[in-house]
């Protein structure tokens, strides 16, 4: 069985082993080091000088957390959307008493940033750097020159993002980074994982958020003591630790390659099977995860490639739910064999389906990807 879905992913067999471990994290120091290691870790991944917190919870809690923390009844959001996860982001703030505004850009084309105005006038600016339903990386660089050094916070989920394309996010002026356990960095799902500036902390302060288990300011005062706040998901935590460790084993810049390699060999595999892309122009199909259309109902593609062959594939949601097909190729997956195992899966599954694919030459178009990254 191989999971090639974009989240949660197929695991390197040493992270699995490493969630067998017995701990107490309460009572054990020398976890509360781990976690401290994990965190520097992620630090020198993102490029950060600010606070992370690793919390008990999937990528939601994340985006939750960083809206919860910051605004206020009243406050105004402006929240940047082209998928899915831009519009979650509006409807979580609204939830929230935010008074919000929406600037939509469609689905298929990264973000035009040209449509950002007036950013002074909001307390936070809310951003998805890669849509994964869709398959699309957004121009993050073009979105922050309109943003940063305007007041706003701005906040970025970049759950699908990190750990398979770089991200600097002091030079971006993110405010509040949001990661999660179980997609690029391919380990179990159960970890939002948090950064949060100083300048996002000040305002934390001043919002006083009443809540406990996604407070900020209660997790401060705990950690401070080298404590937690209640029983942190410590199996998680030593499996993100772990594949953090081959992140950096590897090499940052070699784990991107992959990744561009793992994206270009996928794309140029559908390509020679007759299908069409979702995202208008490739530059722009993320790194992690690619979206295509399918001939026919996605779940005919889907429960054939899974029941039968052992190789789970994935549809997606909302607009798109009936329409695409995704293949993950983030972390762990992306690499040569994993992408062969899924347009090889893809092609058998539509051929079962009476639509004609040419299995052969898409193997040979992902093994000459391969070839000319030397991988």
């Amino acid at each position: 069985m191989t999971i090639l879905t974009p989240g949660p992913t197929e695991m390197n067999p040493d992270v699995l082993r490493e969630m067998l471990r017995s701990v107490n994290p309460d009572l054990d120091k020398g976890f509360f080091r781990v976690y401290n290691e994990t965190v520097e870790m992620i630090k020198k991944l993102i490029k950060w000088n600010g606070d992370i917190y690793i919390m008990s919870g999937e990528g939601m809690l994340g985006l939750e957390v960083s809206i919860a923390n910051t605004v206020r009844e009243g406050d105004r959001v402006l929240s940047l959307s082209n998928g899915v996860f831009g519009e979650l982001f509006a409807d979580l703030a609204m939830r929230y008493g935010a008074k919000v505004d929406t600037v939509n850009s469609p689905y298929d084309e990264p973000f035009d940033a040209q449509l950002i105005k007036n950013v002074e006038n909001y307390k936070a600016v809310t951003f998805v750097y890669v849509e994964t339903p869709s398959g699309l990386i957004n121009n993050i660089e073009s979105v922050s020159e309109r943003i940063k050094g305007k007041g706003s916070l701005f906040i970025v989920d970049a759950i699908s993002a990190v750990g398979g394309l770089p991200i600097d996010c002091e030079a971006l002026g993110i405010d509040i980074c949001l990661m999660a356990s179980q997609k690029a960095f391919s380990s179990p799902p159960g970890l939002a994982i948090i950064a949060v500036s100083k300048k996002a902390k000040e305002v934390i302060e001043k919002n006083n958020y009443k809540g406990y288990y996604m407070g900020i300011k209660v997790w401060d005062e705990y950690l401070k003591q080298e404590m937690f706040p209640y029983t942190p998901a410590a199996n998680d935590i030593l499996a993100l630790h772990r594949s953090l460790k081959g992140i950096f084993r590897e090499g940052p810049e070699s784990v991107y390659r992959r990744h561009l390699a793992s994206k270009e060999a996928t794309i140029e595999g559908v390509k020679a099977m007759g299908l069409k892309l979702f995202v208008k122009d490739q530059a722009f199909s993320a790194p992690t995860v690619t979206a295509v259309y399918s001939p026919i109902s996605p779940e005919k593609i889907i429960n054939f490639a899974w029941e039968k062959l052992g190789v789970m594939l994935a549809g997606s949601w909302g607009p798109l739910k009936d329409k695409v097909i995704r293949i993950g190729h983030m972390g762990y997956t992306a690499q040569k064999r994993f992408v062969a195992e899924g347009i090889a899966a893809l092609g058998a599954a539509l051929n079962y389906n009476g639509i004609p694919a040419n299995t052969v030459n898409a193997l040979k178009k992902v093994n000459e990807v391969f070839e000319s990254y030397n991988l």
